[in-house]
């Protein structure tokens, strides 16, 4: 006789097969928050710390990649640690409860953009005044 557990296990297998929506992403802001806040000393500390900077660090690669795919350089300092990137992120989320609804990775892109504005590629060059043409006047025949 199969137990209840394994039942409901065979049961719910299959739904993994199905593909979660792409826009809904992982986390949201508010579960990240939940993870990277998770209390010190708690049974989950380590865990949630090493899965909080995990997705931290791997937003911030990703990010990173698409920058350099489109021949831009990255907008973070070189020097620029785990520990940094997780308490921007950490204290964003923290000063926006709004908009930690949205997608977690929106959040960790928001944070670094906020502590670490990108420069412009290429400094837009000052255009000379236009010099305006004095009116013609007509002649009266």
């Amino acid at each position: 006789m199969m137990s209840r557990k394994l039942a409901c296990a065979l049961l719910l297998a299959p739904s993994a097969l199905f593909p979660v929506a792409a826009n809904a992403g992982f986390y949201t802001g508010d579960e990240l928050y939940a993870v990277c806040t998770t209390e010190r000393g708690s049974d989950a500390y380590v865990e949630k710390t090493y899965e909080c900077i995990a997705y931290i660090t791997g937003a911030v690669d990703a990010f990173n990649t698409t920058r350099k795919v489109n021949k831009l350089d990255s907008c973070l300092p070189a020097d620029v640690t785990i520990g940094e990137l997780k308490t921007v992120t950490i204290d964003y989320l923290r000063r926006n409860p709004k908009d930690r609804k949205g997608s977690a990775s929106e959040q960790v892109f928001a944070a670094t953009r906020k502590a670490w504005p990108c420069k412009d590629a290429k400094p837009e060059a000052k255009k000379a005044p236009v010099k305006k043409k004095a009116p013609v006047k007509k002649r009266v025949r």
